[in-house]
């Protein structure tokens, strides 16, 4: 691609922290450079000490602080840089919406074509909240092209708004492929990755362990005051936040992957594991259902520990772990790998553009 037709500004946030908008977005520009588009970024991270503890409740100050720089940011690298299409990604927050409505409004008065992409399970995050709802109808009818990352997102677009979403999967590197998963013949080890928090299903996790004394279940990511509190079973084993060689050491080694989350978007970690040719567990939210089908592991409803537990009963026979490893692994080579994926946006781009 040409980096003289295709001239992207992305407002998105960067690491620090590490977490899956901002990780995304260290691989977008990874790839954007190998591959000659021209990209600039308006870092969209959070401040204060949400940077520096999750689940830190919000500081309208720091707010305010962030909202003021990202749009400052904004109009300097519009005159600076001079994008032709603008990508938002936007994770749907209360005050998140109405920073991302005004970025959009800007973007709009200097008749750039925008692409807001929605980093969430959209209706979770509105919740019925009145005031969101009106901000993400506003900023949705400002976007070219409004992209989502499931299809219960797409949905919710369509009927509450009759906005088209269009979906577009979240990706991975081609080093991310195991070749050849052992599959053991009983499951040792149980993983999961991401935050360690309660939205994440982590008291079911602790729950179900204590029926599994025999598996050592190991979880890796920040981990939330609010675990700490909680009784933590002795086959259970906190990481804590891992850099990227320990996570494919801990995927190589697990014989399931356990994901019991109580609402998602596009998940980068099930992406890891799929790639890792792990059967897995999660629940039916956000994109888990598109993404493991009925083939590459199996779904559980949210907070309930006892489909968990059936779950891993079921698992224990090894041919059917084996056929659900080599799906996940071929399903991430036809769908989920970065070429593909930023192919097709970068189409997206030169369609919005013309």
């Amino acid at each position: 691609m040409d980096d003289i037709r295709i001239r992207v500004l992305l407002i998105s946030p960067l690491p620090p922290p590490a977490g899956g908008i901002a990780t995304w977005t260290q691989k977008y520009l990874d790839w954007s450079k190998s591959n000659n588009i021209c990209v600039d970024v308006v870092n969209s991270s959070v401040i204060g000490g949400r940077a520096k503890q999750i689940n830190t409740s919000i500081n309208i100050l720091d707010e305010y602080k962030r909202t003021m720089i990202i749009i400052r940011d904004l109009k300097n690298k519009i005159k600076s840089f001079r994008p032709n299409v603008v990508h938002l990604n936007t994770a749907c927050g209360k005050f998140g919406l109405i920073r991302d409505y005004f970025c959009a409004s800007i973007v709009k008065k200097c008749e750039i074509p925008l692409v807001v992409h929605y980093r969430c399970n959209i209706e979770d995050q509105i919740n019925n909240n009145l005031i969101q709802k009106f901000f993400l109808r506003k900023l949705s009818c400002l976007a070219r092209v409004n992209l989502v990352l499931n299809t219960p997102s797409k949905t919710y677009l369509d009927i509450t708004f009759g906005i088209e979403g269009r979906l577009i999967s979240n990706f991975i590197d081609n080093k991310f492929i195991y070749e050849n998963k052992i599959i053991n013949t009983k499951i040792f080890n149980i993983v999961f990755i991401g935050h360690v928090q309660r939205t994440k299903g982590v008291r079911e996790i602790f729950e179900v362990a204590s029926h599994f004394p025999e598996i050592c279940f190991s979880l890796a990511g920040p981990i939330s005051s609010e675990i700490k509190l909680l009784k933590i079973p002795k086959n259970v084993i906190l990481k804590g936040q891992v850099n990227l060689i320990e996570v494919r050491k801990l995927l190589c080694n697990a014989d399931v992957f356990l994901f019991p989350t109580y609402t998602e978007g596009f998940s980068n970690a099930l992406l890891e594991a799929m790639a890792a040719g792990l059967p897995i567990i999660t629940t039916d939210v956000g994109a888990n259902g598109d993404m493991i089908e009925s083939s590459g592991g199996i779904l559980v409803q949210v907070k309930n520990s006892g489909d968990i537990i059936r779950a891993i009963s079921k698992l224990e026979n090894k041919d059917y772990r084996e056929v659900m490893s080599k799906y996940n692994i071929e399903k991430i080579r036809k769908n989920y790998l970065i070429d593909i994926v930023m192919d097709e946006l970068i189409s997206i781009y030169e369609t919005a553009i013309r």
